[in-house]
């Protein structure tokens, strides 16, 4: 989530802009701090679209080199974060492009495996975004979640910022009409205790 201390944007933009001229510059080890500021928030985007932590662990690695790869191709038009994160988006889809009928093999043997005791609010989570398409989960997780604008998240994902509002709408209608175990996934604790996590989920929304 992105800071809301007044003067901390800048200050951070500032200090990441500084570090990117210094690796532009030719000082590699440099690039380190680039990967530690964004690591984690890469790590949480790209999990939520493969649904596998190795497959998201290649992921995140494999976005780092490229930006790092293209970083010449940077310019302060936008923020670095953006810019990192339409990297991201872009090979993002190219996974899902490749893993196709693979994929859905995945999630049937996972379905298969025992289930793991989780949280009633990890278990609502979880089954909505399973609800959506890899689409609006990116429209949700870099709005609700990373807080960007229509226009960033337009920039990001190649879309108009009017068609990614209207997106956005869209999804959150489909979110609030969810009906728990619909898909036959959710355990009576979901059933139960939805009616108060949705509600948290509707102002994260919201906000």
């Amino acid at each position: 989530m992105k800071p809301t201390i007044p003067g901390e944007v800048e200050e951070k933009s500032y200090e990441i802009e500084a570090v990117i001229d210094r690796v532009k510059a030719g000082d590699k080890q440099a690039y380190a701090s680039i990967i530690r500021q964004f690591e984690r928030q890469m790590y949480t985007y790209c999990y939520y679209i493969l649904k596998n932590h190795e497959e998201t662990e290649d992921a995140v690695q494999e976005v780092f080199i490229r930006a790092y790869e293209n970083l010449h191709r940077y310019s302060r038009q936008a923020t670095f974060s953006a810019w990192l994160y339409k990297m991201a988006y872009n090979h993002m889809m190219n996974i899902k492009k490749k893993q196709g009928r693979w994929l859905k093999l995945v999630h049937q043997v996972q379905e298969q495996q025992p289930k793991i005791e989780i949280s009633p609010q990890e278990s609502v989570i979880e089954e909505m975004l399973t609800y959506l398409t890899p689409e609006e989960r990116h429209i949700l997780l870099l709005k609700a979640v990373e807080q960007y604008s229509f226009d960033e998240i337009g920039d990001i994902m190649g879309i108009k910022p009017a068609t990614i509002r209207k997106k956005y709408e869209r999804l959150r209608r489909k979110l609030l009409e969810y009906k728990p175990n619909q898909g036959g996934t959710a355990h009576g604790t979901f059933a139960k205790s939805n009616g108060v996590e949705r509600n948290g989920y509707d102002r994260a929304m919201d906000s």
